[in-house]
């Protein structure tokens, strides 16, 4: 199984310059889904809020997504890069990683969100549920 490894927040300057170009990609390829910063990404991991998790071709940034009635926890995957294939290209060869991820911190399970058609297929994923949404005042800026 490939490995994902996770990243300390005090050594997140030492690997900044490799992380912050795919953070880019990412927000170019999927502008209405990145209403974060580059600059979000980089205090939420020195915060703790978030965790990079990295891999010979690429990096995820994940979290706990936290159930507020249930209490119970999924890693959520925020942001995953692939050096070689781009946005989303990591999911389906390191899944199995992020589940091991999962198990370690008590989770019941991975989950992600995206307006990408393939990603269910490209990493097996099952839909828990669909967000649907109005907008009060047009289109979204």
């Amino acid at each position: 199984m490939e490995q994902a490894l996770k990243l300390e927040p005090r050594d997140l300057r030492e690997v900044w310059d490799t992380i912050k170009p795919g953070l880019e990609a990412v927000k170019q390829a999927w502008p209405e889904l990145s209403t974060w910063r580059v600059e979000d990404v980089y205090a939420a991991v020195l915060q703790e809020q978030a965790v990079i998790y990295t891999t010979e071709d690429g990096f995820a940034v994940c979290m706990l997504e936290t159930d507020e009635y249930s209490q119970r926890s999924d890693l959520f995957i925020w942001i995953a890069y692939s050096y070689e294939n781009g946005p989303g290209g990591l999911m389906k060869k390191y899944l199995p990683s992020f589940i091991e991820v999962a198990r370690s911190l008590g989770c019941r399970g991975v989950s992600t969100a995206s307006n990408h058609p393939a990603l269910a297929k490209i990493a097996d994923l099952k839909p828990v549920y669909t967000q649907y949404r109005v907008l009060v005042d047009g289109e979204e800026t």
